[in-house]
C-alpha cells in the first residue's frame, strides 16, 4: 500500500468516525444535541480537526442521511433479489422498510426531516433514487403482468405506497396506532396486500367501485 493510499484510507476512517459519532450522539440525546464541539468530544479530536472534514454540522447530517438510504437501499435490494414475483417483491418490501424504520428510528427521522434536501428533482441524493427505484421496479412488472392498462402509471402508484408505508411508520413513531408497533405491524400486511390489489385489478374494476 502506498502513503497516497494509506493517507485516503485514514481520511476516510476519520471521516467515518464523525458520521457515526453524529449518529450515536442523535440515538442519545437527539439531533439537537448534535453539535460540531459534541462530535469532536465524542471522537476526542479538536473540533478544528472536524471542520478540515466537514464545513459545518448540516454537511456531516447530509452524509449521515445519504449513508441512511444507502443502507434501505441495500435491504430493498437484497428482499426483491430473493423474491419470485411481483408481488412477493413488493409484500417484501413493505415489510423490510417497516423493519428498517424502527430499528433505526433516529437515522429514519433524518432521511425524511433533514430540511434543504430536495427530492423528485436532479438535486435528489442518488441513494434515495435507488430507494425508490427499488419499490418502482417490482410495482411496474406487477402491473405489467396483471395486464393493467394503467401502467404507465407505475411511479404514481410507488409514490402511494411509499407514502403508506413513511405514513404508517410516522404514526407509530409518535405512538398514535393504538397497539403500538405490534398491531401496526399487522397493518402493514393488511396495506400491501390492498395495495397489491389495487396494483392488479384492471380499470374497470376500479371504475365499477367508484
Amino acid at each position: 500500500m502506498g502513503i497516497q493510499e494509506r493517507r485516503e484510507r485514514e481520511r476516510a476512517a476519520v471521516r467515518q468516525q464523525i458520521i457515526d459519532a453524529a449518529e450515536k450522539i442523535a440515538a442519545e440525546k437527539g439531533w439537537d444535541a448534535v453539535t460540531i464541539r459534541a462530535v469532536a468530544g465524542t471522537i476526542e479530536y479538536s473540533p478544528a480537526l472536524i471542520y478540515e472534514y466537514f464545513a459545518n454540522k448540516d454537511e456531516i447530517l447530509l452524509a449521515l442521511m445519504r449513508q441512511g438510504f444507502a443502507r434501505l437501499h441495500a435491504e430493498l435490494e437484497k428482499v426483491v433479489a430473493a423474491a419470485q414475483t411481483p408481488a412477493a417483491a413488493v409484500e417484501s418490501i413493505g415489510f423490510a422498510y417497516w423493519e428498517f424504520a424502527l430499528a433505526s428510528p433516529t437515522l429514519y427521522q433524518l432521511m425524511h426531516d433533514l430540511r434543504g434536501v430536495p427530492f423528485g428533482t436532479n438535486e435528489t441524493p442518488p441513494e434515495a433514487i435507488a430507494c425508490f427505484e427499488d419499490l418502482h421496479t417490482p410495482i411496474a412488472r406487477l402491473m405489467a403482468e396483471a395486464g393493467n392498462h394503467e401502467a404507465s402509471d407505475s411511479e404514481a402508484q410507488t409514490d402511494l405506497y411509499w407514502a403508506y408505508l413513511h405514513g404508517l411508520v410516522s404514526l407509530t413513531m409518535h405512538q398514535r396506532v393504538k397497539g403500538g408497533p405490534e398491531r401496526a405491524s399487522k397493518l402493514v400486511r393488511r396495506l400491501t396486500h390492498d395495495f397489491i390489489q389495487s396494483c392488479t385489478e384492471s380499470p374497470t374494476t376500479s371504475k365499477r367501485r367508484k
